[in-house]
């Protein structure tokens, strides 16, 4: 996490190693605040949903691409990329949203071992349309209705918390007009009043940013919300 523009962006192939450092240029690894950088590889053949980048993203995964248009729709301008997947590629696809994608949508499929994974080891927000498939992290979302999901896509890309809110294409702009590169504050964020079912470890470089900037906010363990955002103050108190 920080306030300097977003590496270049390398190539992965799997999930497995699509926030390891794993890849043509292992050699020059070096930690990063969330994952790790490979390096810049020239990868002309990797276009459209399955080309590597590091802008917000919304996977959606159906058996036919209606619903990536309906969530196309929902999502106000610059704000989120929306990659449409089948069940066969969504693995692909999600690799290629780096660190990982910032929200999954899904309808009556099925998940991968290594998407279900993802979804329940990373703040990834989780939404689905209609029964839940075997994977889900207990914190994913389920609606009965493509009404209620489109609006709550439509709400997490607008939120706002204490004066933090999204930017355009990635990042959190802070009260203070400062912006933070981190996916995890993100998704925060984006799922306030709830949280990801993830333990503290997950949000601890997002809560030394956060206090190094006076935010007056910070993750915390919040009882059946999971890890949360809540005020500094209320925090201190416990």
């Amino acid at each position: 996490m920080s306030a300097s523009p977003a590496h270049p962006t390398p190539v992965t192939t799997t999930l497995a190693v699509a926030d390891r450092g794993h890849g043509p240029l292992g050699s020059l690894v070096r930690h990063g605040w969330e994952g790790f950088r490979v390096g810049i590889v020239d990868a002309p053949w990797m276009l459209g949903v399955r080309a590597p980048d590091r802008g917000r993203a919304i996977l959606v995964i159906t058996i036919d691409g209606e619903l990536a248009v309906a969530v196309r729709d929902a999502v106000p301008g610059g704000m989120a990329v929306v990659r449409d997947g089948r069940s066969h590629d969504g693995d692909a696809i999600a690799a290629a949203c780096l660190p990982w994608p910032w929200m999954v949508v899904g309808s009556a499929v099925t998940l991968t071992p290594a998407l279900a994974s993802l979804l329940r080891n990373r703040p990834v927000l989780t939404f689905w349309l209609g029964d839940p498939p075997i994977g889900l992290p207990s914190h994913a979302r389920c609606f009965d209705r493509p009404a209620a999901l489109l609006d709550a896509v439509q709400r997490a890309c607008t939120a706002s918390v204490g004066g933090m809110r999204l930017a355009p294409g990635s990042g959190v702009e802070l009260e203070d007009g400062t912006l933070l590169r981190s996916a995890t504050l993100e998704s925060l964020i984006a799922a306030y009043p709830r949280g990801f079912a993830l333990p503290a470890r997950t949000f601890r470089a997002v809560a030394d940013a956060l206090a190094r900037h006076n935010a007056g906010w910070s993750p915390q363990r919040d009882g059946a919300e999971g890890t949360t955002l809540v005020r500094a103050a209320a925090r201190s108190q416990r």
